[in-house]
């Protein structure tokens, strides 16, 4: 008793603060968890000292899950309460330790899961926000051109008496429909923005944005490797923390971002309860799951560490996401580049010709 007394209380000495719910959030918390059940702390001890510890929504979280357990609910059902913060691997890893009592390796592998996943999404941001960043910056510099400085320009090129190229006239019927219109482009180009956003997020879209994805050549290589080291590390843990592979699988598909890769593990579960093996059900979708994946599927059914093959291919996956999103920024600079360049080079065109040309007449 002397000895849990001090293990709490060296614990308490420590910042153990969550405060988002987040995945970096939820793997600590796994982690915090763990650490604790391997030092002999019961489960509500255990949430009695990140209760303590935790702030903002976390803490009112587990505030509500200790509640839960204290009334006689298990770790799993409390977790399942917070559907939205708490995904479909977290509760069934947390179910399965407590059932086969392994409870704390279990949240151990958790944490790791969850820890490589924050990676994952964090390399996937960072090769994004380059372009992004590029993208808005031109078009918050071409509305700006349109809207303020085109129509103090042209009626100079208007008044001058010479025959125009055909750039400088295209840029002035430009600029007249921008001035006439001013209001209804402002805010044409607002809900267009927030109509783009909403069909990308809408779910009824996703086959037509996801088969998108599958297909352009820059994107395709990323698509696929997060997706497949996604569901490589998702399915290997949950093998590893004693879940059958039926079960396994039905996660798995919740866990993987691209809609045909759902669709197609919900597929290949209905194969596989049925006594399909994965590696032969993989088979049939060549497109998503390379032979590569297929036959390591299948050497480490044949050896009986399918878990660890599955952990062997996620790995190899993650370091070929971090590769393709380090080329991403490569191949998209130069394409930004040419078209920035282009739109320069047309004002500039559109603006310096007439100019030089009324030089010339001068000289003349």
């Amino acid at each position: 008793m002397l000895k849990e007394e001090k293990t709490k209380k060296d614990f308490l000495n420590i910042d153990l603060s969550i405060g988002g719910t987040g995945l970096g959030d939820r793997a600590l918390l796994a982690k915090y968890l763990a650490v604790m059940q391997q030092s002999g702390l019961t489960i509500t001890e255990s949430l009695d000292i990140i209760q303590e510890t935790a702030r903002g929504r976390m803490k009112k979280i587990i505030t509500a899950v200790n509640k839960s357990v204290e009334a006689g609910n298990s770790l799993a059902d409390s977790f399942g309460r917070f559907p939205k913060v708490f995904s479909g691997i977290f509760i069934s890893a947390v179910y399965a330790g407590e059932n086969s009592g392994t409870l704390s390796e279990n949240l151990q592998h958790l944490a790791d899961q969850l820890q490589k996943e924050k990676e994952l999404s964090s390399k996937i941001k960072g090769a994004m926000l380059y372009p992004i960043v590029v993208l808005i910056a031109a078009f918050i510099l071409g509305m700006g051109m349109s809207f303020l400085i085109l129509p103090k320009i042209t009626p100079l090129f208007e008044g001058l008496k010479t025959e125009l190229p055909f750039t400088t006239r295209a840029l002035i019927s430009f600029s007249h429909f921008v001035a006439n219109n001013t209001f209804g482009l402002f805010v044409g180009i607002i809900l267009g923005v927030a109509v783009l956003l909403a069909l990308l997020k809408a779910n009824f879209s996703r086959p037509v944005t996801n088969w998108l994805l599958l297909k352009i050549p820059i994107v395709k290589k990323i698509v696929i490797n997060t997706n497949l080291a996604r569901f490589s590390r998702t399915l290997g843990t949950l093998l590893k923390s004693g879940l059958n592979i039926d079960e396994a699988l039905q996660i798995t598909s919740q866990t993987v971002s691209n809609y045909y890769y759902q669709k197609a593990l919900l597929e290949i579960g209905e194969r596989v309860s049925k006594g399909s093996h994965l590696s032969a059900s993989m088979e049939n979708y060549k497109k998503l799951f390379p032979k590569m994946v297929s036959r390591m599927v299948l050497v480490g059914e044949q050896s009986g560490n399918l878990e660890g093959t599955l952990i062997y291919l996620a790995e190899f996956y993650e370091v070929e996401v971090d590769n393709s999103t380090k080329n991403l920024s490569t191949a998209i600079e130069p394409i930004l580049l040419l078209i920035i360049g282009l739109v320069v080079g047309f004002l500039a065109l559109s603006i310096i010709t007439p100019i030089y040309n009324i030089t010339g007449n001068i000289h003349q």
